[in-house]
């Protein structure tokens, strides 16, 4: 009954959370489109035109985020497992991250590799773009680390950052569906929540290390698929052209 009583109040508090999350973008979309429908020939029109794509950007994030949840509590997320070289995710992921990382004075740094894993394609970068954008978005100074290394038979996949950290006693909840440490109005939480679902469609595994004003990094366990590593494309500058 505790449990249960727990769970329908990270419920309650995802629910109020995510509800002032979504508002948000999309009174801030109304208002930028209620300017530029009064001025359409105003010289700051592309700019109004833009704050209302990011706005609802981020209201898209969100429901992705929450039919992504849906799937996985359901059991009607099914991988579409295949191999593949890790840096066909890692290069657009970079060319997608680095304006916002840099934007903040940030370094993101995510090493070349050569490895292949097993695992979906949408799937695998959902995962890798929650864990970086998280870590670029709550990461105040320094830098955000990707890299990737065999270890017993897997891939490890670590995304460190020099951010403010997280509790020790935190550690495991950070992954329970509907749990946030945050305040109303800054993230439902949610992104986490779907990575553990999807490294456990993977059957791999997570785990988190981290210090309150340290920084954190969290270990991705997946399928290693041997033999491919001299297939993989090595070339960054042609891959990050191609995105």
């Amino acid at each position: 009954k505790a449990k249960a009583d727990e769970a329908n109040l990270d419920k309650t508090r995802f629910l109020a959370a995510a509800s002032h999350d979504i508002l948000q973008p999309l009174n801030a979309a109304r208002l930028y489109a209620s300017s530029l429908a009064e001025r359409p020939t105003d010289p700051t029109a592309p700019r109004l035109a833009r704050n209302i794509d990011i706005s609802l950007e981020a209201v898209e994030e969100i429901l992705g985020a929450l039919l992504d949840m849906s799937r996985l509590d359901s059991g009607h997320l099914a991988p579409e497992i295949q191999d593949m070289a890790l840096e066909e995710i890692l290069v657009p992921l970079r060319v997608e991250l680095e304006p916002q990382a840099r934007a903040k004075g940030l370094e993101l740094r995510i090493v070349p590799t050569a490895l292949w894993v097993r695992s979906d394609r949408r799937l695998l970068r959902r995962m890798l773009q929650n864990l970086v954008s998280n870590a670029v978005k709550y990461t105040p100074a320094g830098s955000v680390l990707v890299g990737c290394r065999r270890r017993d038979g897997t891939i490890l996949i670590q995304v460190g950052d020099t951010g403010p950290g997280i509790p020790a006693d935190k550690h495991e909840a950070i992954f329970r569906p509907f749990y946030t440490t945050k305040p109303v109005g800054r993230g439902t939480g949610l992104g986490l929540a779907v990575v553990h679902g999807i490294v456990g469609t993977h059957q791999g595994t997570i785990r988190v290390d981290s210090q309150v004003g340290r920084g954190s990094t969290f270990h991705v366990y997946l399928p290693l698929v041997e033999g491919r590593e001299a297939a993989a494309p090595s070339n960054w500058q042609t891959l990050a052209q191609a995105h």
